[in-house]
């Protein structure tokens, strides 16, 4: 069973490496991770950013809605 610390460390991490520019360490010729790992870590990325991007268009529309 995961502990609540373990759990909130690893939800900081997840947050950290969601809010910074998209990059899955991949060094071409050094490293380069397996289609099976890019796109799934791509696909999260893209859902987490377009959420942010709702949360913000909610935040102005509800704005926009208050002043008139």
């Amino acid at each position: 069973m995961i502990s609540t610390a373990e759990r909130n460390r690893a939800a900081a991490l997840w947050k950290d490496m969601m809010e910074k520019d998209f990059d899955v360490d991949y060094t071409p010729g050094i490293d380069a991770p397996s289609p099976e790992m890019r796109t799934p870590t791509a696909v999260e990325y893209a859902a987490y950013q377009l959420a942010q991007i709702n949360r913000k268009l909610d935040r102005i529309i509800a704005a926009l809605g208050s002043t008139t």
